[in-house]
């Protein structure tokens, strides 16, 4: 219901009278009068005996339906994918259309199954099933969802078999026509029914309006099914409990339109990889449907044992397609972690961790190999001043765009990585210090912002180690600062004690 609240705040300004504030709250509780109706009409029609009367009522509340959806799709605000709900609305005039074609007959004392009333009523189901695929909104990835649903629709579609189809191919009174139209309803229901699990696993009908969208829906499926059973079984007749069914669908749809969330455009909360335990619990029970169905048939109901069968093997193939999902999800969730955990969240560079792991690397490589191996560090000059006069938000917009542009000038073999605040870096596999130092230069010439930075570089010699080669690189930067910044200097040659840590650099509380 948040959407309602936040639709509420929108249209009931503080600044508006209370006058107007009452008109508001009393057209977005529309849908409750409608729902409240549509449920005493169709009291109504199974209180009145079956004849002229009722029948008119029904097709009267029909076409009222679609009538009053189609007032909610032409009023302001329009409700989100206003082309969904219009052929909801044709739908319901089809049936509507229907109802009058089905009742005239049967109340002429002719035929009424089949009819030209089936030619309407089968025409409903791929409007409804177009709506329901455009309500699920613009969802980016959405198979998880859609083979979830197929799963539960597959092994619905075994148990519809052998309760409502069977039945009528083993009618022989049946005409091929009667057949056809018969066995059409229950199909065209199961096939309806993945679409409405779609909507359900993709919102978790966290929307109001699509929460009574899919109820209608659900009572339609449920009429149309009762409907079969008791045509194959002989116990069904006009108005009774099952024609009211469909009424109650059609108030359910009113009432979806015209709810005030309805103008709310969803968000997929659903993700490839999402599998809670309760739909988990349902693709289970959804699966061990058909191996059921196959030991209630087996030796009696050969034809449906073929179609459980059947299903059995698409039902695997689907759960096989969505694990091998799942795992490729889990996979790739997998390396973007692993990425983040070498990465510095704010300029993308290598982190300190990854720094010690790469640069313990090539040592001990530049130790085997005799090869050259140098190493800089690098420090953005007065950065502590810049993020004063420009705000801390403009300093780390100049770290980002720094980073982004030494990136295009170093080697995809080099190593760049944050070592803390404003100091990077960088690790040059078999490069000498005089070549590492034309790099550094194009690094430093490479500065966005009008900015400068200073850097010292240090080669590798036998014996060292990542501290002793931090460190020397350290003073030579140390030195750099001191010598008026915005310059490259390489450390001496000579040996530095090697004290664990980089050296401090002191004296300088602005780098």
């Amino acid at each position: 219901m948040g959407e309602w609240d936040e639709i509420q705040r929108e249209d009931a300004p503080a600044a508006a009278g209370s006058t107007r504030r009452g008109a508001l709250l009393s057209q977005s509780n529309r849908w409750l009068a409608l729902l409240g109706l549509g449920l005493v009409l169709a009291m109504a029609y199974v209180a009145l005996p079956y004849g002229l009367l009722a029948s008119s009522l029904y097709v009267l509340i029909t076409a009222g339906a679609a009538a009053v959806t189609t007032i909610a799709i032409l009023r302001p605000p329009r409700p989100f994918a206003t082309t969904a709900w219009a052929l909801i609305a044709i739908a319901l005039a089809l049936a509507a259309i229907g109802h009058g074609i089905w009742y005239w007959l049967d109340l002429q004392g002719l035929e009424p199954f089949p009819s030209v009333a089936d030619i309407f009523y089968l025409s409903v189901y791929p409007l409804f099933a177009v709506a329901l695929w455009q309500l699920g909104g613009r969802t980016a990835r959405d198979d998880g969802a859609l083979v979830d649903a197929l799963i539960v629709g597959i092994s619905a579609a075994v148990l519809g078999w052998a309760l409502l189809i069977a039945p009528y191919t083993d009618d022989p009174d049946l005409t091929r026509l009667q057949l056809l139209v018969s066995a059409g309803y229950p199909v065209a229901d199961l096939l309806l029914l993945p679409l409405v699990l779609r909507l359900v696993f993709l919102h978790r009908t966290g929307i109001t309006s699509h929460s009574f969208l899919l109820l209608g829906m659900l009572a339609y499926l449920a009429a149309d099914l009762l409907y079969a059973h008791g045509n194959s079984t002989g116990w069904y007749s006009p108005g009774g409990l099952t024609d009211a069914i469909w009424l109650l669908s059609y108030s359910l749809i009113v009432a979806a339109v015209w709810h005030p969330s309805g103008r709310v455009e969803p968000q997929t909360h659903a993700t490839h990889a999402e599998l809670s335990g309760r739909r988990l619990l349902v693709l289970g029970a959804a699966s061990i449907l058909v191996p059921m169905v196959i030991l209630v048939t087996a030796g009696s109901e050969t034809e449906v044992i073929r179609i459980a069968a059947i299903a059995s093997i698409l039902l695997f193939l689907l759960v096989m397609y969505r694990m091998a999902g799942l795992l490729r999800e889990t996979h790739t969730l997998t390396r973007r972690l692993e990425r983040l955990s070498r990465s510095d969240p704010l300029t993308g560079a290598g982190n300190r961790r990854h720094l010690e792991e790469q640069l313990d690397r090539e040592i001990a490589r530049a130790e085997r190999n005799e090869g050259p191996l140098s190493l800089a560090f690098l420090d953005v000059d007065h950065f502590k001043r810049y993020n004063d006069t420009h705000g801390h938000a403009a300093g780390d917009a100049l770290l980002r765009d720094m980073v982004q542009a030494w990136r295009a000038i170093l080697r995809p073999t080099d190593l760049l990585a944050r070592f803390g605040g404003e100091e990077f870096v960088v690790v040059f596999p078999d490069v000498d210090a005089e070549d590492a130092r034309g790099v550094l230069e194009r690094l430093r010439s490479a500065m966005p912002h009008g900015q400068t930075c200073s850097a010292g570089i240090a080669r590798f010699r036998p014996g060292d180690s990542m501290d002793s080669l931090l460190g020397r690189a350290d003073q030579a930067l140390y030195a750099a600062k001191n010598s008026g910044r915005n310059r490259v200097i390489i450390a001496s040659t000579r040996a530095l004690p090697d004290s664990g840590s980089t050296t401090t650099r002191q004296g300088n509380t602005d780098s």
